[in-house]
């Protein structure tokens, strides 16, 4: 088998910069959220305009992802108490990546538009959260974005790559203490 391409990413004012290391499709998982949490997350950044079209995320494991500066402004915001850990740039305000609020399920979702090159990354395989003509919602796709979640986790959790994540400490805490986002009136 051979290595995927190396991915370099950086926030809008370059501060916090990484590599998103090891990139193919069937490492990952190309997909674009619409639900209202990624698109008040883009809001909150000032980037509302960007998630008219769903957030576009590569859902991958932590230890593919290198931290190369400013790990130090990489803030995990949450948008309820109990919510997803969105890291953003404190130094510019950029949506970065995506994860939950523990190292206990090696999960990542880095939004593309932060990558220098997402072509590796494969076609986007689903939709999350769409909203029909009924007005529910519905994902395009979404059995297959379970399996591979599921398959790809497990896989991490079963070796040394569960363990390696640059968002957490070794006794589970956030590198940077976790800010709680304003309401949404």
């Amino acid at each position: 088998m051979t290595a995927g391409a190396d991915i370099s990413f950086a926030c809008r004012c370059g501060t916090v910069t990484g590599i998103l290391h090891d990139v193919r499709p069937q490492e990952g998982t190309h997909v674009v959220c619409h639900c209202n949490s990624c698109a008040r997350a883009m809001q909150l950044s000032g980037l509302g305009d960007s998630a008219a079209g769903g957030v576009d995320l590569w859902q991958t494991t932590p230890d593919r992802i290198e931290i190369v500066t400013g790990a130090d402004r990489l803030i995990p915001v949450q948008l309820s108490p109990k919510g997803l850990f969105r890291w953003t740039a404190q130094c510019c305000d950029t949506p970065m990546i995506n994860t939950f609020g523990s190292p206990a399920l090696p999960f990542a979702g880095i939004l593309t538009g932060n990558l220098s090159d997402p072509a590796p990354l494969g076609p986007v395989i689903a939709h999350g959260f769409v909203t029909g003509p009924n007005g529910k919602q519905r994902h395009q796709n979404g059995g297959r974005v379970i399996w591979r979640f599921v398959k790809r986790t497990l896989a991490a959790k079963l070796g040394r790559a569960g363990k390696q994540t640059p968002f957490f400490n070794a006794d589970g805490s956030p590198i940077n203490a976790p800010v709680l986002a304003p309401r949404a009136d």
